[in-house]
């Protein structure tokens, strides 16, 4: 609540923190945003679209502008614009705060809609014992405790005693619990999930490097140097026999060579033609040409 009630005096955000005002005008923050969004998603397609596409568009423009514009530097408080040009930059600049406030607001309701959509989905299965339920089960139990306990830890570092939590000699038993559920579980699960990845990615890469082909043989012979210059015993070995005869031969040159002169010139390449597709998918996304309307 501190950072609500430092906000400009005009706001009604400008109450002192813990005051039953705040709590009230927070309280009919989400009750309207709730209403909204809940009547938006009433509304028929055609008249929920326009809606929909006038803030896109506005969106993405500010962002724009607020990147090409000419931005005031060291500005400073009282300075008034001289022209149209510093005065929508000035705008611009007074309003990224409060855009973004907004941004963050907006992406706390989509989080709040996404977990309403797996209790659900989840729960609908578990009443009606659909196919692999009993995994629902378990998602809805562990995301209910990882809640509770997230939040029960967090209240509990946030309190006149909070500091005394930094020592872990200190904690109480909620607090173990959610380091259990967080670390000891969901942390080691996502690494072994990542190490399984790891297999597939390398059944990917024998099936990439099977010589087919004068291009796979230049690529297998790449990653095979690029592989060996990362094993230390190898890359002594073959750089302490390369440099009698020639120290360009080293494993070491030969890899850096590959990594300065064709490694990142293709990343280059592959970044700038990811950056033209990312700015295509904008202007088709503020411009609403996608198709993804029922009906369009």
């Amino acid at each position: 609540m501190e950072l609500l009630a430092q906000v400009a005096p005009e706001s009604f955000w400008k109450h002192p923190n813990g005051s039953s005002a705040l709590y009230t005008w927070i309280l009919i923050g989400l009750v309207v945003g709730i209403g909204l969004t809940f009547g938006l998603s009433k509304l028929p397609t055609q008249a929920r679209r326009p809606v929909v596409v006038a803030v896109t568009f506005l969106s993405g423009l500010f962002y724009v502008l607020l990147y090409l514009w000419p931005n005031p530097v060291a500005k400073e408080d009282g300075t008034l614009p001289r022209d149209f040009v510093e005065k929508v930059g000035f705008w611009l600049q007074d309003a990224q705060p409060s855009i973004g406030n907004f941004s963050n607001i907006l992406t706390a309701f989509l989080l709040g809609l996404g977990i309403f959509s797996v209790l659900r989905i989840h729960a609908r299965k578990v009443a009606k014992s659909e196919k692999d339920w009993p995994f629902s089960v378990v998602l809805l139990g562990f995301m209910t405790l990882m809640v509770i306990f997230g939040y029960w830890d967090w209240a509990n570092r946030k309190s006149p005693t909070g500091g005394m939590l930094d020592a872990q000699s200190n904690w109480a038993w909620q607090n173990y619990t959610r380091d259990f559920l967080f670390d000891g579980l969901f942390q080691q699960m996502n690494a072994a999930m990542f190490s399984i990845i790891a297999f597939f990615i390398l059944s990917a890469a024998y099936r990439a490097f099977r010589i087919r082909s004068i291009e796979a043989t230049i690529l297998l012979a790449a990653a095979l140097i690029m592989m060996l210059s990362l094993m230390g015993t190898v890359a002594s070995f073959w750089d302490g026999a390369a440099a009698n005869v020639s120290q360009n031969l080293t494993l070491s040159e030969i890899s850096k060579w590959l990594r300065d002169n064709v490694q990142n010139s293709s990343l280059r390449g592959i970044d700038f033609g990811i950056g033209i597709g990312a700015l295509a998918m904008g202007l088709r996304l503020g411009l609403s040409l996608e198709k993804t309307w029922p009906g369009s």
